[in-house]
């Protein structure tokens, strides 16, 4: 499997270069949609938020049984999926899973929810991964989706951050 997915590194994945300030205007938009309740995806989607919309997913909380139930996958977050983690026991997580990891801790707080890490990938180099799930609700009230993006960078590596093709 190392050697399956070694090739996508110098090629793939993580994020603009305005990581950080990427999940600030995720916030931002979130923010501005919801006026006093939670808002939609609909209401959202109305903001411009340009290529970064390729570093966004949606998850429908109903239809996600075991696995996150996608409604919307940016294009180059998608790329994530094929980047896998060291792991002592499962070597099957991807840096997708790890975006996607933390939208229990949006529900449970009924709001915004940043977490950063340091994941090490199957080839053995680190990255500090940082993602922002927020709940969305289609009635303005019952949450019923959570919306998410994902960025982060090589640890220890002067180029650019991370990027996908």
């Amino acid at each position: 499997m190392i050697q399956e997915t070694a090739g996508l590194f110098d090629q793939a994945i993580i994020a603009p270069p305005s990581d950080r300030r990427m999940a600030q205007r995720l916030l931002s938009v979130w923010a501005q949609s919801a006026r006093g309740s939670f808002p939609s995806w609909a209401d959202m989607r109305t903001v411009d938020l340009g290529a970064d919309w390729n570093w966004v997913f949606v998850v429908d909380l109903k239809q996600s049984v075991g696995f996150p139930y996608f409604t919307y996958l940016g294009s180059e977050l998608a790329k994530l999926s094929a980047i896998y983690l060291q792991g002592a026991t499962d070597w099957t997580l991807s840096l997708l899973d790890m975006a996607t990891a933390n939208i229990d801790a949006a529900v449970s707080a009924e709001g915004p929810n940043h977490h950063e890490s340091e994941l090490t990938l199957c080839d053995g180099r680190k990255v500090q991964f940082r993602c922002m799930t927020a709940p969305l609700a289609e009635d303005g009230e019952s949450i019923s989706h959570i919306v998410g993006c994902a960025s982060g960078k090589l640890i220890g590596d002067a180029g650019p951050r991370l990027r996908a093709v």
